[in-house]
């Protein structure tokens, strides 16, 4: 139509005749083409209806667009985890005759098995988040951010991860989250140590081949199938080697603690690695004390500022620590060759073992020079733990100590995997959450409980009274949540 239109006029006594005049009823039709989608959560588009993208010029328009669709798809993703969730509860994929609903979802979505998993986890995680699912459906947050901030929000910390999260970009919502655990508030400090890194390697077919025998292998002696990061983590130990006396220990990286705030890390390639309380402690349980560098600490190793420390009591070198100090044992003085900040030079005592090479060797030798865990047959860089940690005044007695490999001896330390009993009367192993060792799990028990043994370790409780204190709540039945877990073992001590 024009700026005119014609209008139909009705006189009863004459017949009906046209005339133009002033339009009295406008007919249009509009239609919905690329520029705006129907049903998108912040209206209509600016853009002029069916007018392509690349014909637009003015950027507010292109900008509001973007936004639109950024909203949008924020939505579209809480729809899916939700779908996803019902298609796993009514098993949608085989009665579409898939074999899994990582392949359903592959075929029908063309999501990765990876991707799926995701959304059926941030789909469960936010039936309690009930304020992250709202900035989710109403696109004030986009998936990238919820997905992250579901790995460690509570209900309780919920609200403080959101305000904090408003204007972040998604990566570094990624490198808050992962130097967290779940429960942490965004304030609470940063674990440097619970960072993953993401290795990735393009190599030939026959590398590739080589590489999967090798997985195999490595798999067969753990016991059976582990997960990339214990993988890796022995086939290094296997490639760097160790020690071939029995006696010496087989650790062969250079772990580095600050005496001031208990901080460990690993040289490697020019840069230094924290890395997290289970290693300083396999590397006191099992390794070779050299002393101390940089003068003899004082906060150099790690840079932290002593003043910003709470005073520690003082821990002799062949004294164990006190719950107030960190796990290693302290270091031997300086060298002769290195001066104090005074400048006078102070003798250094020799290097030594954690445990007496004679020990050392009998308990290989009774072990069979194989892990000691049921299933496990590796035999390559093993470690010798004790039951009894030597920071909380254990001893060499052979009777309290086991042979380990470095990926069981790792999980001890963590609270996965707890030893019990003596070599005399026979060892006992168990999952974290109870269960014997090999027996069926209950994840979410077991989850549950090592973040309560962790937590427990970070609020300054020993090693084996925060174990004692876990399997107490389990044998009473496991609490629910964290909060209610962590409640009843301070309870309980």
């Amino acid at each position: 139509m024009n700026d005119a239109a014609i209008a139909l006029e009705t006189n009863t006594n004459t017949t009906p005749r046209y005339q133009s005049g002033p339009p009295r009823l406008w007919l249009v039709r509009e239609e919905a083409g690329p520029a705006y989608q129907h049903g998108s959560p912040s209206g209509p588009s600016t853009a002029a209806v069916g007018e392509q993208p690349e014909t637009i010029e003015d950027w507010k328009r292109v900008h509001q667009r973007i936004a639109e669709l950024g909203a949008a798809r924020a939505s579209h993703e809480r729809e899916l985890c939700r779908w996803l969730l019902a298609a796993d509860r009514l098993g949608v994929h085989l009665r579409a005759g898939y074999a899994s609903l990582r392949e359903y979802a592959g075929r029908v979505v063309g999501l990765s098995g990876r991707q799926t998993e995701e959304r059926l986890r941030v789909g469960r995680a936010l039936h309690d988040l009930p304020g992250l699912d709202e900035a989710l459906a109403g696109g004030t947050l986009c998936f990238s951010v919820v997905r992250e901030l579901t790995r460690v929000a509570q209900p309780e910390t919920e609200r403080e991860w959101l305000d904090w999260a408003r204007g972040k970009t998604t990566r570094q919502v990624e490198q808050a989250v992962a130097s967290r655990r779940s429960g942490d508030g965004p304030r609470d400090p940063a674990d440097p140590s619970r960072v993953s890194h993401r290795l990735a390697f393009e190599v030939r077919a026959e590398t590739m081949a080589l590489f999967r025998d090798l997985q195999a292998t490595v798999r067969g002696d753990l016991g059976g199938e582990v997960d990339d990061d214990t993988l890796l983590y022995e086939i290094a130990r296997r490639a760097l080697g160790g020690p071939t006396e029995a006696g010496r220990a087989s650790y062969q990286v250079a772990v580095t603690r600050c005496v001031e705030c208990g901080q460990a890390s690993i040289d490697a390639g020019g840069r230094s690695h924290p890395v997290d309380r289970a290693v300083r402690e396999m590397a006191a349980c099992d390794g070779q004390q050299l002393g101390a560098v940089d003068g003899g600490g004082g906060g150099e190793a790690c840079g932290c500022d002593p003043d910003d420390h709470e005073p520690r009591p003082h821990v002799g070198a062949d004294e164990p620590a006190s719950a107030a100090a960190p796990a290693l044992p302290a270091p031997a003085p300086p060298s002769p060759h290195v001066r104090t900040k005074a400048g006078a030079p102070t003798p250094r005592r020799r290097a030594r073992q954690a445990i007496a090479p004679a020990v050392r060797r009998a308990v290989l030798r009774r072990d069979g020079n194989r892990c000691g865990v049921p299933g496990c047959t590796n035999h390559r860089f093993l470690d010798v733990h004790h039951l009894d940690p030597l920071a909380e005044g254990g001893s060499d007695d052979p009777d309290r100590l086991i042979t380990l490999c470095g990926a069981h001896h790792r999980s001890t330390h963590w609270g996965a995997l707890c030893i019990a009993g003596n070599a005399t009367d026979g060892f006992t192993f168990h999952h974290a959450d109870g269960t014997l060792y090999g027996e069926p799990l209950r994840p979410a028990a077991l989850d549950l409980a090592e973040h309560a043994f962790g937590t427990l370790r970070h609020l300054g409780f020993k090693q084996s009274h925060a174990r004692a204190l876990v399997d107490t709540v389990v044998r009473a039945g496991a609490p629910d949540t964290l909060e209610q877990f962590v409640t009843a073992a301070l309870r309980a001590s």
